[in-house]
């Protein structure tokens, strides 16, 4: 009898623990999305470190990088979240080596897939509307008929001692890019931050590498433009 009652208690307190682990397993926590910048396998660094020009002679420096993150969504093996207001502009130049989007209150169990879309959909590109990091003053607006920059990358090139500035404004609807990502268990660390690189190479690293010595300057041209932002695709990629 004495044994039993032992075995009965053992289990009870077997189920006990088991009914806890589960639930921390689906508390809602908080999941980090952390992007780190790069140029090819390098850190970016900014005003400071060169680099060679992908298409041709020179070395580059990069003065100020940022880009619009929009419309994120997650899938688990039961639901989807999708994120509200969902625009976010990806800064480099705030004193750390990388930007971080925080969702709160999400099961980071079994997730399987997030989407997340490089630039603003059509619709809040062609309004005047206020909503997460969108700001039609900011710097990073054109106007209300052209929309928001997409993408800002500026810096100088360094050829035979001459130094020339780097611009490049990447916007328009038609450079809208989805980005899926499969999700497993090794995706998310155990502090529930699924960590990101982000290599500006893959923007000039295309079929013909693009020489900035004869492309230093890409704002309004629709061909120039969808050369770069075809390396939308490959921009962003789990580390």
């Amino acid at each position: 009898m004495i044994k039993a009652f032992k075995v009965a208690g053992l289990i009870s307190v077997l189920v006990a623990i088991s009914a806890t682990i589960v639930w921390h397993i689906t508390l809602p926590k908080q999941l980090t999305l952390r992007f780190y910048p790069f140029i090819g396998d390098k850190p970016l660094v900014l005003n400071n470190e060169k680099y060679n020009n992908p298409g041709g002679e020179g070395l580059f420096t990069i003065r100020d990088f940022q880009f619009f993150i929009s419309n994120i969504e997650l899938t688990n093996s039961n639901n989807s979240y999708t994120e509200q207001e969902s625009y976010h502009l990806a800064r480099f130049d705030l004193g750390t080596a990388y930007y971080e989007i925080i969702i709160p209150e999400i099961s980071v169990n079994h997730l399987q897939k997030l989407v997340v879309n490089v630039g603003i959909d059509n619709k809040a590109n062609g309004a005047i509307v206020i909503a997460g990091d969108l700001d039609p003053n900011s710097r990073m607006a054109w106007n209300w008929q052209v929309g928001y920059k997409f993408l800002l990358l500026e810096g100088s090139l360094f050829t035979q001692n001459k130094k020339r500035p780097l611009v490049y404004h990447i916007g328009f609807n038609e450079s809208y890019t989805r980005l899926d990502f499969p999700l497993n268990l090794n995706t998310v660390s155990k502090d529930d931050i699924i960590e990101f690189k982000v290599d500006i190479l893959a923007l000039f690293n295309l079929v013909k590498p693009i020489d900035m010595n004869e492309t230093p300057t890409v704002k309004f041209d629709p061909e120039d433009v969808a050369k770069i932002a075809s390396g939308f695709r490959h921009f962003i990629s789990v580390m």
